[in-house]
């Protein structure tokens, strides 16, 4: 089994993804005080300083505790916090693990999407040596949806609902992505 805290910080041509606790905490509350993010994530919505401090510790005693992996993402060039991605809910043959990411407030979704994703994927498979990332996605998450499968991931319908921001409830897609699929594409190899 891998040691989770070695793995920091991981680059990517844009981006540092590194431990929250390297994130400035305002950063990291305005994400977790989004509405939107917590709804499409399926979380709580912080309301406090406060209680993103304790996420936050909550976040690094489970990358010691080798459960999780929980990054925030930094733009390199002008250090503005950009997101957070997270590995974890890994089966217990530590073969599969649920992604999670989230954009802060103001970025555009894609170009995070199109540069972090294969780098957090090619590192669950080709580092951590997971055979499936599947991540949860509202079914109206049209933008995340369409980028995922184009990008090898599979959905199929999941058998519970999310309540996003407004109110609605609307189905969740569980979208699965095999490592043998990406094997031969450069751009997932860590």
């Amino acid at each position: 089994m891998a040691i989770f805290e070695k793995y920091h910080p991981l680059l990517s041509r844009h981006y540092t993804l590194d431990w929250l606790t390297a994130a400035k905490l305002k950063d990291v509350f305005a994400l977790r005080q989004d509405a939107t993010q917590a709804a499409l994530s399926g979380r709580e919505r912080d309301d406090t300083i406060t209680a993103t401090a304790r996420y936050v510790n909550h976040a690094m005693r489970l990358v010691m505790a080798n459960q999780a992996l929980l990054y925030g993402i930094s733009d390199r060039r002008s250090q503005t916090f950009v997101g957070s991605v997270c590995l974890w809910q890994f089966d217990k043959a530590h073969t599969q693990a649920q992604l999670r990411l989230e954009t802060a407030p103001g970025q555009d979704p894609v170009a995070l999407y199109a540069e972090i994703i294969p780098r957090i994927v090619g590192f669950a498979f080709f580092e951590l040596g997971l055979d499936t990332i599947y991540t949860l996605v509202p079914a109206t998450a049209t933008t995340r949806r369409q980028w995922l499968e184009t990008n090898y991931f599979t959905a199929t319908p999941y058998a519970h609902t999310r309540t996003l921001a407004d109110g609605r409830k609307v189905p969740l897609l569980r979208l699965t992505l095999e490592k043998a699929a990406v094997s031969n594409d450069p751009q997932y190899r860590f």
